[in-house]
């Protein structure tokens, strides 16, 4: 059966050590928090409220106000694409940190600016990963169009042969690994271009091959 890019894609990521599980196998992250639930939580990471004590208009205010401006900070930044009230539950703890962070001085609480560093550092990872299918999807893509603009490639990208879906996932892989923090090894993509040059110096019988879609 022939791997979609899709699957090619997730393939590279497992390769980069990014993605592990694939998409089709991780419960779905559904769940999104309101701005002002984010924002209460922040007063309660401070100890201005209680956790069941409803906090004051001011405070209140106060607190949604630092909120968006942590997350516009991070939308600023090209970080993340969800707005201030969808934010995923996956990245709640931090951005509720983040808002604590902001507004702490405002209680007379100390800040830790590394900490807050590192609070923006795990929602963009989080939000790299979330996207990740999408790069990697791009990145199989970007192979496929390389080899046709060569005159390689004698498959479309929905057939793409058995055999060279190792070096596709590999020169995906390198591709992608820059936009995680890797280094990529020149000799990874020389091994996978010459398995693809192997692969096309192959004659062709001329027959048609149908390919399976499901």
């Amino acid at each position: 059966m022939t791997a979609t890019i899709a699957q090619l894609g997730e393939r590279a990521l497992r390769r980069l050590g990014v993605a592990v599980v694939p998409v089709a196998d991780r419960p779905a992250l559904s769940v999104v928090i309101p701005a002002a639930t984010l924002a209460t939580g922040a007063l309660v990471e401070l100890g201005v409220v209680a956790a069941d004590e409803t906090p004051a208009a001011t405070d209140a205010a106060l607190a949604l106000a630092k909120l968006a401006a942590a997350h516009d900070a991070l939308v600023a930044q090209g970080v993340v694409s969800w707005t201030l009230d969808t934010v995923p539950q996956c990245v709640a703890e931090e951005m509720t940190k983040l808002a604590a962070s902001l507004m702490a001085s405002s209680f007379g609480k100390p800040s830790d600016p590394a900490i807050h560093a590192m609070l923006e550092a795990r929602v963009r990872k989080v939000a790299l990963i979330m996207g990740a299918p999408a790069l990697a999807s791009d990145a199989v893509l970007g192979v496929h169009q390389d080899l046709t603009a060569l005159g390689l490639a004698r498959w479309s990208v929905f057939d793409i042969p058995v055999a060279v879906e190792s070096p596709y996932v590999i020169l995906a892989a390198n591709d992608l690994a820059p936009q995680f923090g890797q280094k990529a090894d020149p000799r990874d993509d020389i091994a996978a271009n010459r398995s693809l040059a192997q692969y096309v110096a192959l004659p062709t019988s001329g027959e048609r091959i149908p390919a399976e879609y499901f």
